[in-house]
């Protein structure tokens, strides 16, 4: 697990209420694509992040750019942070959404290439973030432990 995590958690102490067990440095799919090279990557990757964004608010969910998602024993909570110029996360500027895990179909994540994607199914919708394989594996592993306990 990446630095990310404790990045995350240490920027979200006193903004989320119970304790995070994981959490992950995650954008809407094709946010990366829109951010880098030339205007027709730029275009493809804003319209696939406004599709993920899409079916997120579908699903009554929030997405962060750039974003976190976190994991408590009762909920999947979605988070506006800050990122300094070498990458740290430095503070959670924003709570957007927190779901009951109960109310959360499923969470899957694929590699693709270098990158990780998770998809989130809620509410008869569903999107993918992006982020760092590793991290989000990691991630989903204790998602479902969270929600078998609870």
């Amino acid at each position: 697990m990446s630095k990310h995590q404790e990045q995350i958690i240490a920027a979200a102490a006193g903004k989320v209420d119970e304790q995070i067990l994981a959490a992950v440095f995650a954008k809407p799919r094709g946010a990366t694509t829109a951010a880098a090279g030339g205007l027709i990557a730029r275009g493809i990757g804003a319209k696939w992040a406004g599709k993920q964004s899409e079916g997120a608010e579908s699903a009554g969910i929030a997405l962060g750019d750039p974003g976190a998602v976190a994991v408590t024993p009762t909920s999947l909570v979605t988070m506006q942070v800050k990122v300094s110029f070498g990458g740290q996360i430095t503070d959670v500027t924003e709570v957007l959404s927190t779901v009951p895990l109960a109310d959360v179909d499923s969470l899957e994540v694929k590699r693709m290439g270098m990158a990780g994607v998770m998809e989130i199914s809620a509410g008869g919708s569903s999107f993918k973030l992006e982020g760092k394989a590793g991290d989000m594996k990691e991630f989903a592993e204790v998602f479902e432990r969270a929600r078998a306990e609870g």
